[in-house]
């Protein structure tokens, strides 16, 4: 859930800063009075005029949103719209529910015969087979068979027998796909295979919406999909004098909370959020600075079914067939948002000790890993962070 990700006084800010563009919906709150952006521009002097547009779209079956900062509304606002126009177009090349989309396609017939990709879509399967070696298997795309065993696919919790189980395992596997990278062609060795990229294609989206705002020369914003992965691109900028951007806080304006952003006389730098306790929302369990990083959350809160008083989530092992027990959220940071939305999969699959074992060679890379140990009791692992 996005407030595990980001802390409610940044929320409010970040909602505030698109009501230029967006109709004021009666049942939020009001801005607080006396913020520095709420005063007339003349009122704050020699500081340049930022405006703070926001654009979202459906997409991926969840609600992708773009928060920009700058000072040219036009500009951002195309930015912003392209963006999301590449969103939606990997949505219908990426998704497992459209029969019309390029992953159906492959679905259909990739065990008949060689399927030709477009070169990118190929490029992404071959690195999550990639990230499906370096992890042993704990991340792997064609769980497709085994979700819908367990009702995930269509949000429907059953537990199936272990027959049932154990046949579809017998399709299940990245090793059982063939690549050609002459050709960009796939193929599946077994029938029944399917691939899913409901772990990895958000993150994957929203690395490629950056791309298109750095084309239009957009520096700041903060991009987010289906509320489980953000990207923070930049610092949260403010006026200077002289026409440039830099940091400004007061320490106490609502517009910006000392609490959400830096001040220059910070020690990090980058947009701040807060990780919340994943049974808990007001709890803090971490406060990091993202500048040109994204996070992911994964968690057992996300999809689940109950069924006589255990819980069974949608991260399933990929070893097992069955959902994983005993972690309750794994967060990761890194440099792009494809590896951070697969990466807290593999994590939650793979546990603390091979979790570390991963991050000794990784040192792009922050975690924090969640397992339950009792019911009242928690441990907390944090990776990179040192």
């Amino acid at each position: 859930m996005f407030n595990l990700l980001i802390g409610r006084a940044l929320l409010r800010w970040i909602m505030s800063l698109g009501e230029d563009d967006n109709p004021a919906d009666p049942s939020e709150p009001a801005s607080e009075p006396n913020s520095k952006l709420d005063r007339p521009p003349e009122e704050v002097p020699n500081k340049s005029k930022i405006v703070y547009p926001r654009v979202q779209r459906e997409a991926m079956g969840s609600l992708f949103e773009i928060y920009l900062a700058g000072t040219d509304r036009e500009t951002l606002v195309g930015a912003g719209e392209q963006a999301l126009d590449d969103i939606e177009r990997l949505d219908r090349q990426l998704s497992h529910y459209r029969d019309d989309s390029d992953v159906a396609r492959l679905n259909q017939h990739a065990v008949e015969h060689w399927v030709r990709l477009e070169p990118r879509m190929y490029h992404l399967l071959k690195r999550c087979a990639e990230i499906s070696v370096e992890t042993d298997g704990a991340f792997d795309i064609t769980l497709g068979p085994l979700m819908k065993a367990w009702g995930f696919h269509r949000g429907e919790g059953r537990i199936p027998a272990d027959s049932e189980i154990a046949r579809i395992m017998e399709t299940v596997g990245i090793d059982r796909v063939q690549f050609d990278d002459d050709d960009n062609l796939l193929h599946f060795t077994v029938p029944g295979l399917e691939i899913n990229l409901g772990a990895v294609g958000k993150g994957y989206a929203i690395d490629q919406a950056v791309e298109t705002l750095k084309l239009f020369g957009v520096t700041t914003a903060v991009l987010h999909g289906g509320q489980s992965t953000i990207y923070a691109m930049g610092e949260p900028p403010i006026a200077r004098s002289d026409g440039a951007m830099e940091y400004w806080s007061d320490g106490e304006s609502d517009a910006f909370p000392p609490h959400s952003i830096n001040s220059p006389a910070s020690d990090s730098s980058g947009w701040r959020f807060e990780i919340k306790d994943p049974r808990d929302k007001e709890t803090v369990m971490e406060v990091v600075h993202l500048n040109d990083e994204a996070l992911s959350v994964s968690g057992n809160y996300e999809q689940f079914f109950e069924s006589d008083g255990v819980r069974y989530s949608h991260i399933l092992n990929p070893r097992t067939g069955r959902p994983t027990h005993g972690m309750l959220s794994v967060a990761v940071i890194g440099p792009n948002a494809e590896e951070t939305d697969a990466l807290s999969t593999a994590f939650f699959v793979m546990g603390r000790e091979r979790t570390q074992e991963f991050c000794r060679t990784r040192s792009s890379l922050r975690v924090i890993i969640v397992e339950e140990r009792g019911p009242d009791d928690i441990e907390v692992t944090r990776i990179g962070f040192d």
